[in-house]
């Protein structure tokens, strides 16, 4: 079973989240391609012994979400900076980008439990 995360975990990984969140906002990154407006931070998650830091987006329509975090990817070390120079660590953490698949997976679900198929099984046990 997965430990959950420490406090300071969770106050690190709030403080990169602000971090990244307003250099998306300023839009001053200068990465060919980016959509910087489009794209919302859902999760940032940090390693227990702060080596790494999951950052986990999502991209508004128009704009494909795997695409985007393919670009952050590409440009990871800018954001890595950042944090180095912003947040007091004892080790600046390597970053990682991920597409935040749970709304698609929910949306997914929502949609079979819908169904007609699952509904008459249910109607079935009510009786």
């Amino acid at each position: 079973m997965k430990k959950a995360p420490s406090q300071r975990q969770l106050r690190v990984a709030e403080e990169i989240k602000k971090l990244l969140a307003q250099m998306l906002i300023e839009n001053n990154l200068f990465i060919k391609g980016l959509k910087a407006p489009y794209l919302m931070i859902t999760e940032v998650q940090v390693a227990p012994d702060f080596g790494y830091t999951d950052i986990y987006m999502r991209a508004m329509s128009p704009v494909d979400t795997n695409e985007q975090v393919a670009m952050l990817n590409e440009h990871k070390g800018i954001f890595r900076k950042k944090i180095g120079q912003n947040i007091r660590l004892r080790i600046t953490p390597e970053v990682r980008f991920f597409a935040d698949t749970r709304f698609e997976q929910d949306a997914h679900i929502e949609a079979l439990l819908n169904s007609p198929r699952v509904k008459a099984d249910l109607d079935k046990y009510k009786k």
